[in-house]
């Protein structure tokens, strides 16, 4: 980002302009699209006040459509007092996670836990406000985390090492969907749970540090070699120590105790 000014730093990322009609939107942050009942409360009173169209996205935002330049500043005001006028939206921190293990009968990992996960290491490397790059997590097989259709896509699935289970992820790079393509990621490695943050940061380094002005992630992958090249600098990371050596690499997100895949039957077989 260039802007300096939190509110400047917004508009900057948050802020969509139409083109053809001039029509103003802007989004609303949901960390991991959570909201609380004050957040949406206070954000049913902005749409009341601006006389706005509300819509939720497939990023698990909350979308202003149909403002006006003046009442821009009036909706930063307001989200930043609720916490929901960070930077965020549409930038790497902004991981996308189906429910997981938390709420799930089917699903195998925590993908919720994955996805702050995630952030966090990207905040820590400061690769948090990279543009560009969609990440999207599932907690199994099915595609309700739509891993199969972002720039880095993982979906969960049990691992065995050192004769224990153990939490581990399908890496999926260059999926998109857009502008009349459809590209599915193609399956880059298998990586243990406690390895994906690390995984990405590197993916979203190169990709920050590599690509052309106008370049699409997809489009970079398929410049530098494709998902196997890019897959190569990650080898060494689908590797288990032994649970004496490390044990947490044996415990998911979220978890005290020692992983287990405990799948039941679907929401709609019961």
């Amino acid at each position: 980002l260039t802007a300096r000014d939190p509110f400047d730093r917004w508009v900057q990322t948050s802020v969509i302009r139409g083109t053809a009609n001039g029509t103003i939107s802007a989004i609303a942050y949901a960390e991991l699209g959570d909201i609380t009942s004050s957040q949406f409360t206070a954000l049913a009173a902005m749409q009341r006040e601006l006389n706005a169209d509300v819509r939720l996205s497939n990023r698990q935002n909350v979308v202003f459509r149909n403002l006006t330049e003046e009442k821009l500043r009036v909706l930063y005001d307001r989200l930043d007092a609720i916490g929901m006028a960070r930077p965020g939206a549409e930038l790497a921190r902004d991981v996308v996670a189906c429910p997981g293990a938390d709420t799930c009968n089917i699903a195998v990992t925590q993908s919720r836990g994955l996805a702050k996960a995630i952030g966090d290491e990207l905040e820590a490397q400061g690769l948090a406000e990279v543009g560009g790059v969609r990440i999207n997590i599932s907690g199994c097989t099915n595609s309700c985390g739509q891993h199969h259709a972002s720039d880095i896509g993982f979906f969960g699935a049990e691992r065995r090492a050192h004769g224990q289970s153990a939490p581990g992820y399908q890496m999926l790079l260059g999926g998109y969907v857009g502008q009349e393509q459809i590209h599915f990621g193609e399956k880059a490695l298998r990586v243990p749970a406690k390895a994906a943050p690390e995984a990405v940061a590197r993916v979203v380094r190169r990709f920050a540090n590599e690509r052309v002005a106008g370049e699409t992630f997809r489009t970079w992958m398929d410049r530098v070699g494709g998902v196997d090249k890019v897959a190569d600098e990650l080898r060494d990371l689908d590797f288990f120590p032994t649970p004496e050596e490390n044990p947490n690499f044996y415990i998911d997100y979220g978890e005290t105790g020692p992983f287990v895949a405990a799948v039941g039957d679907s929401e709609c077989a019961v």
